[in-house]
């Protein structure tokens, strides 16, 4: 049975009212001109899943802990992060620990991945596909047809288990340009931003129609180019959002929030004043402000810096010492033994990869080891690439093998995942030695602009309080998908509004460019 209601003004506030209590004036503001009161740091549902226990537990505690804003998106592991929420939603209000009305939930439609992928694959062969389908990349398309948006809401409610969504945001919709550039590589920009716009017009009609029927409060963009320049191909513009907005709406349309990422390394949002603001040149937070459209920030703590990624947080360098090179040669070894006594003799499909294949992370870790890699790449390398691929194989052959050949297959196996698991925690300790260097250099330049008494904070900590400091943001959205990230970013609530951030932004930002 899904949950009726939806935040209101009364509810937010007399919830801020009575989290508030002991704590500073900067741990609750206005979203907007939406009338809800929004907590400064809100829970980021990218990487969870309703599978994970870790990952329940830490939406319960920043929920408890004061926390009422919950962003989310239909492509979050592919619908689990939706699920999540609403199973925890329903058991927190559902034993009164917490009020309806005083949640922001927030989803995102758009990403036409994983299950919807399939979903608009069977629709084009029946003869009936989503209507102005784009195909971002392979395994990646992306939609904000009203007619795939009917859709997807109606799926976001369900798993959501919720009767009114509050906020509802198109998912990074300049994917447009990228595919339209594509197909027609000749057409004029001013022709593409024309069709943009009216995209955005038939979309802000559907959502209005929503809000009209009780499904929907409030509506809006998540986009990584709203702070770009004008001139980008792929820019997306603040001020032509809110004109498609009044033309699907009227001057009380419903278009109120606005998703751009921001943080300490990439800072155009509160730094670029390259939109047209009522003064003059404006950043968008400022353009923004002006329009009464509240501003959630995404990506506080992951910087892309050069095409890479930068973590802007402490990286703790675990296990012992092991040096990568003979870990390496360990691991190597092993995989040698494997081709030369088991690899012949093992059986498979022809899907299958070859046997002889199977094991080589000694060859391919080796061409890694040259490479300087901070410790969020070395994860997301670990966790997407090795570790899955190691478990799906090792499985099959615990299961498939006959015989003596699974005697002789345990008994490697049993020498080989040690020492395999070795290897790759000297590549994260070698990582994380990277990062520490990195996350350094960073605390040492933001520290003289901050009190002295928050020197000695994490640097996630000190990243997190000057974006929820900085002018016009309402609410940093954090990755909080374990207790201890929650009990870390959650204590900013308690101190007082950083002044005067802009030093901060200006301190940082050479070390982006080193060259300049």
């Amino acid at each position: 049975m899904s949950l009726a209601g939806h935040a209101t003004p009364a509810g937010t506030a007399a919830h801020a009212a009575a989290f508030a209590a002991g704590r500073s004036g900067a741990a609750y503001g206005a979203l907007g001109t939406t009338g809800l009161t929004v907590s400064r740091l809100g829970f980021g549902g990218y990487r969870v899943d309703d599978e994970t226990p870790e990952h329940r537990a830490a939406l319960e505690q920043a929920l408890l802990g004061g926390v009422n804003v919950i962003d989310t998106s239909t492509n979050y592991t592919d619908g689990a992060s939706e699920r999540l929420v609403g199973q925890v939603l329903r058991e927190l209000v559902g034993r009164g620990a917490l009020p309806r009305d005083a949640l922001v939930v927030v989803s995102k439609i758009g990403y036409v991945q994983g299950s919807n992928l399939a979903l608009a694959r069977e629709r084009e062969a029946a003869g009936r596909p989503f209507p102005e389908m784009v195909r971002y990349a392979h395994g990646c398309w992306h939609s904000i047809h009203p007619e795939f948006l009917a859709d997807q809401l109606a799926r976001s409610l369900g798993r959501l288990g919720l009767d009114t969504l509050d906020v509802c945001l198109l998912h990074n919709p300049e994917y447009f340009f990228a595919d339209a550039t594509h197909r027609t590589p000749d057409a004029p920009l001013p022709h593409l931003r024309a069709e943009f716009s009216r995209r955005l017009r038939e979309a802000f009609g559907f959502f209005e129609a929503r809000v009209a029927a009780g499904a929907l409060r409030w509506y809006g963009v998540s986009s990584n180019t709203a702070a770009a320049s004008p001139e980008a191909a792929d820019a997306t513009s603040l001020a032509d959002m809110l004109e498609a907005a009044r033309d699907a709406g009227g001057p009380a349309h419903h278009f109120g929030v606005l998703q751009v990422p921001l943080n300490l390394f990439e800072a155009d949002a509160a730094t670029a004043r390259n939109q047209p603001g009522k003064r003059g040149a404006a950043t968008v937070l400022e353009a923004a402000a002006e329009a009464g459209v509240g501003v959630l920030v995404n990506r506080p703590l992951n910087a892309i810096v050069a095409g890479r990624l930068v973590r802007l947080a402490d990286a703790a360098a675990p296990g012992d010492a092991v040096p990568v090179d003979s870990a390496l040669a360990a691991v190597a070894e092993l995989e040698a033994g494997y081709r030369r006594d088991l690899a012949a003799a093992i059986r498979v499909t022809s899907e299958s990869a070859p046997p002889v294949d199977f094991f080589r992370w000694g060859e391919q870790l080796a061409d890694l080891a040259a490479r300087g890699m901070t410790l969020e790449q070395w994860s997301e390398i670990e966790a997407r690439a090795i570790r899955p691929t190691v478990a799906h194989v090792v499985r099959a052959l615990d299961e498939g093998l006959p015989g003596s050949l699974a005697g002789a297959w345990r008994g490697w196996r049993d020498q080989y995942l040690p020492a395999l698991a070795r290897l790759l925690a000297a590549f994260r300790r070698r990582a994380a030695t990277a990062s520490r260097v990195q996350s350094q250099a960073v605390a040492e330049a933001i520290d003289p602009h901050l009190p002295s008494e928050r020197r000695g904070e994490s640097l996630a900590r000190k990243a997190l309080w000057v974006l929820g400091s900085t002018p016009g943001v309402a609410v940093v959205l954090v990755g909080m998908r374990r207790p201890a990230y929650v009990d870390d970013a959650v204590g900013i609530l308690g101190w007082p509004p950083l002044a005067g951030v802009g030093p901060v932004y200006a301190t940082v930002a050479p070390l982006a460019n080193p060259a300049t």
